[in-house]
């Protein structure tokens, strides 16, 4: 009856393993699911960043939220590529003077969501662009939306292919040959 001094040990063990079989495959799935929040809040924050980059002016760091070969179509035309994407943007919004402030419009992001997919994710989401009143107050200009493509590269999230459709007023973001920009728009977006 020696084996019967080893049999609590045995039960014991016998209990745990399955439990530590379980317990893996749970921590399996808590890993990856945090793994996708945490992907998630990374491209939530991109789109985030793409409206803030844009009102203070830094195209540098616009661009630098796109893919080497990441795609921007919009109602100035389309670029690819990062020193593509800021040129475009240099080329129709000018550059700022030294110390820029932006205190003429800003953009407001909302309703983003996100489905990843490995390295590879969709976003869609909201804008609304605010410029200032006669009486300097935040007035409501423009509405659209973004559909984005996201490419997970080197490690961080990148714009892969973003379309921008204007809502209100309606404008195409397939089509260069757009109609001029709203009156409140004149010396913001050039033609």
């Amino acid at each position: 009856m020696k084996f019967a001094r080893y049999l609590p040990v045995l039960l014991a063990f016998a209990l745990a393993l399955p439990g530590c079989v379980t317990q893996s495959g749970a921590t399996a799935a808590l890993e990856k699911r945090v793994q996708q929040l945490e992907d998630e809040k990374q491209i939530r924050e991109v789109v985030i960043r793409y409206g803030e980059y844009l009102d203070a002016r830094d195209y540098a760091g616009y661009a630098s939220l796109f893919a080497r070969d990441g795609v921007w179509t919009g109602g100035f035309g389309s670029a690819t590529g990062p020193a593509a994407i800021q040129a475009m943007m240099e080329k129709n919004l000018g550059k700022p003077e030294a110390g820029f402030i932006n205190k003429q419009n800003f953009h407001l992001d909302t309703t983003v969501v996100v489905e990843v997919n490995g390295d590879t994710a969709t976003a869609r989401s909201r804008y609304m662009f605010f410029t200032t009143s006669a009486d300097s107050r935040p007035s409501p200009t423009l509405a659209g939306r973004y559909v984005d493509q996201f490419v997970r590269e080197n490690g961080q999230w990148k714009i892969k292919n973003r379309t921008s459709h204007g809502v209100i007023p309606y404008r195409d973001g397939n089509n260069p040959n757009l109609p001029p920009p709203p009156a409140a728009l004149k010396g913001i977006i050039k033609p």
